[in-house]
């Protein structure tokens, strides 16, 4: 089961959230609650502390997206921590979702915090962003 349901870069050897900045470099984010060995170079935003890469230096650079059901409905999986896992309602059935005590409504969505043995169905299907990006350059 991943952990993160989002693009993700490996980085010297430690994981970072990703985003791409170009044909080259990729931006990399610091996972909040994590230590980092390899910690020079970030400036801060905020709460967040990004650094630029060239794409040559990842070890892997990824999407992942988790899916599964719950109660019989389908879930987008965005984070999964402790044995809990944060979802975002994929079905249409929104009676379903207020009655089984999901928040949010229909026109905005609806979120769960749930119990990951209570998950079914789970997939994570993931696309490798540094082979393609090595197939292109090839």
């Amino acid at each position: 089961m991943t952990q993160y349901s989002q693009e993700m870069a490996e980085y010297r050897g430690e994981v970072f959230f990703a985003g791409a900045e170009g044909v080259d470099q990729v931006w990399i984010r610091k996972v909040p609650g994590t230590v980092y060995a390899n910690a020079e170079g970030f400036e801060k935003y905020g709460n967040r502390e990004l650094k630029t890469v060239n794409v040559d230096e990842l070890d892997a650079w990824y999407f992942e997206k988790m899916t599964a059901t719950w109660r019989g409905q389908p879930f987008n999986v965005i984070a999964v921590d402790g044995g809990r896992a944060e979802a975002g309602y994929a079905g249409g059935e929104y009676v379903w979702a207020a009655q089984n005590g999901l928040d949010g409504d229909q026109y905005n969505g609806y979120r769960a915090t749930l119990d990951v043995s209570e998950l079914d169905n789970v997939q994570v299907d993931r696309t490798d962003y540094l082979a393609r990006w090595k197939e292109n350059r090839g």
